[in-house]
């Protein structure tokens, strides 16, 4: 049967008005732009929070030393091949990076309580540098988009094993964003919280500054607000921070994704994910698409471990706000036993999350 000049041509001609009055009937629009981002805290090396074992002055080199004998052990350089093809396997165009450390060292120490200058300045390992490198090496296109500075703190160290010849050992902790090349940035944040923690070491205290990192992002037209974070586990550091960010995210464009190691989660004993998921009205990706309990957390501090059951908790997430936006997928990455270095070291003591979005232009 012939189609009637009305049947056969009214469609096209109320798209052409459509067109023309500028209506964004679902017809005329680009489609959705997919965009995988990850969360990755890389593990400074060794747990800090065992200086608080000094008691006193005198007992600070042992303990900087053992600290500082276990980051050479935990072997960054081999840890960062296997986050490398992470990146490489999952391509995200935003990462998230936490504990990124820089090691500087100076022999012989200047440190004396009166003083305790930070101003260590060889370079004993960089993190940062060893993956930008890794990566360059597998022909991946990413670059620095944001970083901040947290704690920067030194302490000296027994490295001989001599009380009387000691090495200062600074430790400088960073948040980074490192962005995919197809991926523009702009309007970048690099901000320390006003709260931070304090760690009792040798009958003083050592304040560990913690921070995030923001872009505004745009790929393929699509455009969002990505933010990192690494927020202290200890109370109440954990909701004076999360309160803060939360406050500081109401003035960032949506839609917006939050990344970061956050120190919390569900039925966490730290109250930043009720702040984030009630009080901030952020959506929590991973129940939504992710398949298990979606563990990150936490292998021993030698990242040695010969089985995976160190992993039962999640506290790096990835949580979003906005229209236009919704999680299609997420996974866990660096919680297999092959995921290991040839020495058996796992890539991080935490593994670390990786979530697509559809994002609409």
């Amino acid at each position: 049967m012939r189609l009637s000049f009305h049947r056969r041509f009214a469609p096209l001609l109320t798209c052409a008005a459509l067109a023309l009055a500028g209506c964004s009937d679902d017809r005329l629009q680009d489609p959705p732009v997919e965009a995988k981002v990850m969360t990755r805290n890389i593990y400074l090396g060794g747990n800090i929070f065992l200086l608080a074992q000094a008691q006193s002055p005198q007992q600070v080199p042992v303990v900087a030393a053992q600290l500082f004998a276990t980051v050479q052990a935990t072997d960054f350089a081999a840890r960062a091949e296997r986050l490398a093809e992470e990146i490489q396997a999952t391509d995200p165009a935003l990462i998230g990076l936490q504990e990124v450390s820089r090691y500087r060292t100076q022999h012989p120490s200047d440190y004396v309580s009166s003083n305790r200058a930070v101003n260590a300045q060889d370079t004993a390992v960089d993190f940062l540098a060893i993956l930008l490198e890794e990566l360059k090496e597998r022909g991946l296109d990413y670059r620095i988009a944001a970083m901040v500075q947290n704690a920067d703190a030194e302490l000296p160290a027994a490295l001989s094993g001599n009380a009387n010849d000691l090495t200062d050992i600074r430790l400088t902790d960073y948040d980074v964003i490192l962005a995919r090349g197809d991926v523009a940035t702009t309007e970048e944040v690099e901000q320390n919280y006003t709260f931070n923690a304090q760690v009792s070491v040798g009958g003083g205290a050592v304040t560990f500054t913690r921070g995030f990192t923001k872009v505004a992002a745009t790929l393929d037209g699509a455009k969002f607000t990505f933010v990192n974070s690494h927020l202290e586990g200890l109370m109440p550091a954990n909701p004076e921070q999360a309160n803060e960010l939360v406050g500081i995210l109401q003035g960032y464009a949506e839609p917006l994704i939050l990344v970061g190691d956050l120190n919390t989660g569900p039925g966490s004993s730290t109250p930043a994910y009720g702040i984030f998921t009630d009080t901030a009205g952020l959506e929590d990706a991973w129940p939504e698409v992710g398949t298990g309990p979606g563990f990150t957390c936490c292998f021993s501090e030698k990242v040695n471990d010969t089985q995976t059951t160190g992993l039962d908790e999640r506290i790096d997430l990835v949580l979003y706000r906005g229209q236009g936006i919704r999680p299609t997928a997420a996974e866990v990455v660096g919680d297999e036993l092959a995921n290991r270095t040839a020495s058996g070291l796992w890539p991080s003591d935490h593994a670390g999350a990786v979530v697509t979005f559809s994002i609409t232009r």
